[in-house]
């Protein structure tokens, strides 16, 4: 009896120990299932919602144009295919089928270019492409002749009120005679419609010496500029529709006039060259 009677205060400061931890964990267990599970917010709700699968980073597209370089000889008339392609930042060509009849640049090209930035201000790009100082024709890098490889840097801020200004600059990293150029450009956009828009560029080209006489000997016959400086001014206006979600169709015109001093030519040459172009381009998306 006396070993039960003082063996019974320590069972019962278990019972109280075992009976006051059950209580606090009754108590505290609606607490915590409300805490793991708050009311969100709509914004919470919102970015809590799973992310959509992203779609592949590969997008393309694909063209068809004619092409006159000169309009004062429509007979060198030249019908060419074209073809875009885009993984994550590079790309070759244009593949931004919703924007590219609204902010995409008058100037196009087909380099290989790494995109910096894109956004609603701003655009940077780098691209590079290999050159054939011998042969001037869309497939001159497979053709023989003197070869070099041209890095270009290109820069777009849009202004307010449907403006942009920019800057291409070119090198020859070979220095093999491409030289230098920088190029500043000035650009407006009126758009027609939701769907097709209007835009005018010009552009002055500055280039050393040896620039020039490189683009004196592919066109011998051609005015060129003499030495270095500001020896080329361009404008181009083009037409952009966008058809649907995947076509559209465009077309440009372009001047262009050498500035003094030119070399002589013994064939008279006009002062101006206006060239033109109309096609059709499937985007991917």
């Amino acid at each position: 009896m006396m070993s039960a009677f003082k063996s019974s205060p320590r069972l019962a400061l278990c019972g109280l120990t075992l009976g006051a931890s059950l209580n606090a964990w009754a108590q505290t267990a609606p607490t915590e299932s409300v805490e793991a599970q708050p009311t969100a917010s709509p914004v919470e709700a919102l970015s809590a919602t799973p992310e959509t699968p992203a779609t592949t980073p590969w997008t393309y597209s694909v063209g068809l144009r004619t092409d006159i370089p000169d309009l004062n000889h429509a007979g060198q008339m030249r019908l060419r295919a074209s073809l875009g392609l885009r993984y994550g930042r590079w790309r070759i060509g244009q593949t931004d089928g919703t924007h590219w009849h609204r902010f995409g640049q008058v100037l196009q090209d087909s380099n290989l270019t790494y995109d910096l930035r894109q956004d609603s201000k701003w655009s940077v790009s780098l691209s590079g492409s290999i050159i054939n100082l011998d042969n001037n024709s869309q497939f001159d890098a497979l053709k023989a002749g003197r070869k070099t490889l041209r890095a270009k840097a290109g820069l777009d801020y849009r202004l307010p009120n449907r403006w942009s200004i920019g800057l291409m600059a070119t090198q020859d990293l070979f220095m093999r005679g491409d030289g230098t150029t920088l190029s500043p450009t000035l650009t407006y956009r009126q758009p027609l419609s939701e769907v097709s828009t209007l835009m005018l560029s010009q552009s002055l080209t500055w280039a050393n010496a040896a620039h020039w006489q490189s683009q004196q000997a592919l066109e011998p016959l051609a005015k060129t500029h003499q030495g270095a400086g500001f020896g080329e001014y361009a404008a181009q206006l083009a037409y952009r529709l966008r058809l649907d979600k995947h076509w559209a169709v465009f077309s440009q015109l372009g001047a262009q006039h050498t500035l003094a001093p030119v070399t002589f030519t013994l064939t008279p040459t006009p002062g101006w060259t206006y060239s033109g172009q109309i096609g059709v381009v499937y985007f991917d998306r």
